[in-house]
């Protein structure tokens, strides 16, 4: 098997989807390809001895796998976590020509391929992604130790909700719209910190409730969340596509749960509510301090629980990645 994995986050779920199937007793050669390095010859022969080619989205930066790979006959097994083009109300996110091309390279690999899987029921109900199968192929994920925590334990006292928000600034993200639901839900006894290189839009310039950290390393991140109650997941209400929000994990990971606003994953909110890991606020009448920290109070077996629910099932892989009759 060659697993071609461009570096970045991706590569945690990739990597850990190789060493469990390394296991398992399969044949694996792992090749990072990005921007910088892209395609090598010596990628030719790999592909050329494998059975299976497995990608993941952005395809667009293994194109030329899937293009090799389907050249040689090989089954090519695509992992999907985005879909393409991205759009908000039918309307294009991003409407330039280059993007428009970048598409259509993303969607003719994904047509190449033999196999889609995604880490999710919601996924399955994307049009292009009707013949997926959804499989658990995230990494596990534990909270830290927090016998120690901090003081934002305690309960019945008169400190406003400390929520942090880490990531992208963009209208996929419909951070006005959650922060405006906060205001409601909490009658305004809210600390928003936004940890992003992005700039804020308009609408939270100048509040009060929130403060603009800009963009800060893992290890700033980190001891940030380990001042706040809860993260925040935020995804635009018109926002087309499926999801998996990925930054559910990380929050999760700081020891913190989840608020979630936006358009409603299905698979995904049973989970974050079932495991206790988080709260959808949409629509909640009222938040409170105290509800948020009940949450934290048990982060560490929520986290579990939400873990168990994506991470990599090996057996559950390996059977979707079999030979494929066209």
């Amino acid at each position: 098997m060659f697993i071609a994995s461009p570096g970045g986050a991706e590569a945690r779920i990739m990597d850990n989807i190789a060493s469990g199937l390394s296991f398992a007793g399969l044949d694996l050669e792992v090749r990072r390809s990005n921007r910088i390095r892209g395609f090598r010859f010596e990628h030719l022969g790999l592909i050329k001895r494998s059975d299976i080619v497995l990608l993941h989205t952005p395809l667009l930066m293994s194109w030329h796998y899937a293009f090799l790979a389907r050249l040689f006959g090989k089954t090519i097994v695509s992992i999907v976590w985005d879909s393409y083009p991205v759009t908000l109300g039918g309307v294009r996110f991003d409407r330039r020509m280059r993007r428009r091309l970048f598409d259509r390279i993303e969607n003719t690999a994904l047509s190449a391929s033999n196999r889609l899987l995604v880490p999710s029921q919601d996924f399955l109900e994307q049009p292009i992604l009707h013949r997926a199968k959804a499989v658990r192929l995230w990494y596990a994920i534990h909270a830290p130790n927090m016998d120690s925590g901090p003081a934002s334990y305690r309960h019945g006292d008169d400190e406003p909700l400390k929520v942090l928000f880490a990531g992208q600034i963009n209208r996929t993200r419909g951070l006005a719209a959650a922060t405006e639901q906060l205001h409601r839900v909490t009658q305004g006894r809210f600390q928003l910190l936004i940890a992003s290189g992005d700039p804020l839009p308009p609408e939270l310039s100048g509040r009060p409730d929130v403060r603009h950290l800009g963009k800060l390393d893992r290890e700033n991140l980190r001891r940030v969340a380990a001042g706040c109650d809860c993260g925040l997941v935020a995804l635009a209400c018109d926002f087309d596509g499926p999801g998996l929000p990925s930054k559910t994990f990380e929050y999760l990971e700081a020891g913190i749960p989840c608020l979630y606003y936006g358009k409603r994953l299905e698979h995904y909110l049973d989970v974050l509510e079932w495991s206790g890991a988080g709260i959808e606020i949409g629509a909640r009448a009222n938040l409170t301090r105290d509800d948020v920290l009940a949450k934290k109070a048990d982060i560490a077996n929520a986290t579990i629980r939400f873990s168990d629910a994506f991470a990599l099932d090996r057996v559950e892989l390996i059977a979707h990645l079999g030979p494929v009759q066209e």
